[in-house]
């Protein structure tokens, strides 16, 4: 029981790694599973949280995700835009800006086990219209947006 307790209370060092394409991740216990965490430490970084089973590190898969979803961001936000440009409306009483990367950010994405896009995903846009912060997370599921909720 002494030695129970004592595992319980002694903290073990964090599982750290660094990745080539995403960077120095960290080993985290989420409600949901682990998950490897890339935290924004500085005003326009992005947070990256990496789905994984056990303490497997990301996958070639989820690298190409994480890939695809940076470089293809235009294209992408031209999906979420109808559900954004309502929840700003209602948010912000005003228009998203033509130039959306005036109104919008990434600021975090959630990448998949093994990329899959069919699995629950997301990714988080901040607003930079005021210093609301407000964060519009658009909720994918089935390879299709399902719905955007907004963190105030």
């Amino acid at each position: 029981m002494l030695k129970f307790i004592r595992e319980l209370f002694e903290s073990k060092p964090k599982i750290k790694i660094v990745h080539p394409i995403l960077g120095e991740l960290q080993l985290e216990k989420g409600a949901k599973g682990p998950y490897w965490l890339r935290e924004a430490h500085r005003d326009g970084e992005l947070t990256l949280c990496v789905d994984t089973i056990g303490e497997a590190p990301p996958s070639e898969a989820q690298a190409e995700f994480f890939l695809w979803v940076t470089d293809s961001i235009d294209s992408i936000y031209q999906t979420v835009k109808p559900d954004l440009a309502l929840r700003h409306q209602s948010m912000q009483r005003k228009p998203i800006n033509a130039d959306w990367q005036k109104t919008f950010r990434l600021a975090s994405l959630d990448v998949p086990l093994e990329g899959n896009k069919n699995l629950p995903w997301e990714l988080t846009f901040e607003c930079l219209t005021d210093n609301s912060g407000n964060l519009y997370t658009c909720h994918f599921e089935n390879g299709s947006l399902m719905h955007v909720t907004v963190d105030t």
